[in-house]
């Protein structure tokens, strides 16, 4: 595998690989005008081409990696557009028979294999890292964390130790009695059929589409590593953010064993969202056994409405939260903001856990007084991870300050409008949907933090609650708000093998379990 760089019109092109069941397959270079188009336009196009050849090009702003301001540079990729016919499965039945035979100890030792292969490192790997620099707005160090992390989450006893808890022992690889003795049927009664037969079940792999976001590029290992726990046959189609990650996990494949089942049976693709010529085939009724959907609400809608048989998990747009007890926010509001800053900063501010409001038990002079120190807190991480806000955000905080939160009393690291960071006290209630992101964090105090339960739900991913004391207390009225993950302060993005995500075991999902 070869990344290619050229300058074309002026500007730098680099092509991307798609791997399409184990196979690497380049795209073909695109001509002037549609490298301009890109540059123009930015964005995702789709170009055609003959006999399938067509491709994909991603046009991006260049960030200037030290002021981290737009050089008016566009970095453009160009990924393959394969026939989507040639992602599906040729024989269904056949490649997942292949799928179950293979043993889950083989399994976890192709999941080691391909960390050790990142571990080494690659030219591929270290040249998808500076592609996804290239056009963030957060400092580079959260870039080299990320990569430094990526080798350590292909971890085989991890993964085992998912499988165990998702699914039990041993079901991926052998039928287990069940130990019931199965009620006869009225009809078999009727005949007076008494045959005793010994009832086992199975958990077989399933043929999976997973839409990816890009809101953190962990999110499609996360979808990758779902599917070879469960041996499936699996398309993950990464965001534009992350296409990038395409070139680190293709080589890791092609250096760890590109003829091993999972990985003649998995296809990492990037495709533009609404694509009717890639979605009418894979998003067609029966094309996969299970889709996992990431995103946005209008891509979850427009997956959820094909309809159709297709099972489908999805990981829709949620928020967080943080809810401080009067003991703490009392005794040292400087640990709570920082414990707090933590969970708000997450992917910054991009994740569904990531805390974008602060509810804190005490009076309105010692809110204000907490997100002063918040806002001092935000500030110290401004240095030591810097970032810059996008044109759009920054339009944003400023129409809340003149308009919805025009009334909270603000604390901002900056000045207008290139605010780093921000911290608003308010008095009332704030549609968490229309939040910006871009390191602004709410703060609303109460007499009881009881009182805020009703500012939970479904939407709400997690919540890190200070007292520990605090949280026990509350654990059970939280979650029964619909808050999946109700967890210390400082901890919405600590995670373990195994762990439920938005309240499912997942691998029991996207396995087939089968009577025999």
């Amino acid at each position: 595998m070869t990344l290619d760089a050229r300058t074309i019109a002026g500007t730098r092109i680099v092509r991307l690989p798609a791997v399409v069941r184990g196979e690497v397959v380049m795209p073909p270079w695109p001509r002037v005008g549609d490298v301009r188009l890109a540059v123009a336009e930015r964005g995702s196009h789709h170009v055609p081409g003959t006999g399938g050849d067509g491709c994909y090009l991603i046009g991006r702003p260049v960030v200037d990696r030290d002021s981290l301001a737009l050089t008016g540079e566009t970095q453009v990729l160009v990924l393959p557009a394969p026939d989507p016919s040639s992602l599906l499965e040729p024989d269904p039945a056949g490649a997942l028979l292949e799928l179950a035979r293979t043993p889950v100890p083989e399994v976890l030792s192709f999941v080691d294999a391909v960390g050790r292969a990142l571990l080494a490192g690659s030219p591929e790997a270290a040249e998808a890292g500076a592609l996804l620099a290239a056009t963030s707005l957060v400092a580079d160090r959260a870039h080299r964390a990320f990569l430094a992390q990526l080798p350590a989450l292909f971890d085989g006893d991890a993964v085992g130790r998912m499988i165990e808890r998702d699914l039990g022992t041993g079901p991926l690889d052998t039928w287990g009695e069940v130990g019931e003795t199965p009620v006869r049927g009225m009809t078999a009664r009727f005949a007076g059929h008494a045959r005793e037969t010994r009832p086992a079940l199975r958990a077989l792999p399933t043929r999976q589409l997973h839409l990816t976001a890009g809101n953190a590029p962990v999110v499609p290992v996360v979808s990758l590593l779902w599917a070879w726990a469960t041996k499936g046959a699996a398309v993950i189609k990464p965001a534009a953010e992350a296409a990038a990650l395409v070139v680190a996990l293709g080589a890791a494949l092609r250096d760890t064993d590109p003829g091993h089942p999972l990985a003649r049976h998995t296809t990492l693709a990037y495709w533009r969202g609404g694509d009717r010529r890639v979605e009418a085939t894979l998003l067609a009724d029966g094309a996969f056994d299970r889709r996992v959907v990431w995103g946005s609400a209008e891509t979850v809608g427009s997956v959820a409405a094909r309809g159709g048989s297709t099972d489908t998990l999805v990981m829709g747009p949620r928020f967080s939260l943080s809810m401080i007890g009067a003991a703490l926010v009392r005794s040292d509001p400087e640990a709570a903001a920082r414990l707090a800053a933590v969970d708000s900063l997450i992917a910054n501010q991009a994740a569904c856990t990531s805390s974008l409001l602060h509810v804190v038990e005490c009076d309105a002079p010692t809110a204000d007084a907490y997100a002063r120190t918040l806002a001092g807190v935000l500030a110290e991480w401004d240095v030591a991870l810097p970032h810059r806000p996008s044109r759009q955000a920054r339009e944003r905080l400023v129409q809340l300050r003149r308009g919805l939160l025009g009334t909270g009393r603000w604390y901002v690291n900056g000045e207008w409008p290139e605010v780093s960071s921000a911290v608003v006290r308010v008095d009332g209630a704030f549609d968490l949907a229309r939040h910006p992101g871009s390191r602004l964090v709410l703060v609303r105090a109460v007499d009881d933090l009881r009182r805020a339960l009703p500012l939970l739900g479904p939407a709400v991913s997690t919540a890190g609650i200070a007292p520990e004391e605090t949280r026990l207390a509350l654990r059970d009225a939280v979650a029964a708000c619909g808050v999946d993950n109700v967890v210390p302060l400082g901890a919405a993005e600590h995670g373990y093998a195994g762990r439920p995500h938005d309240g499912m075991r997942v691998l029991n999902r996207l396995v087939r379990w089968v009577n025999g």
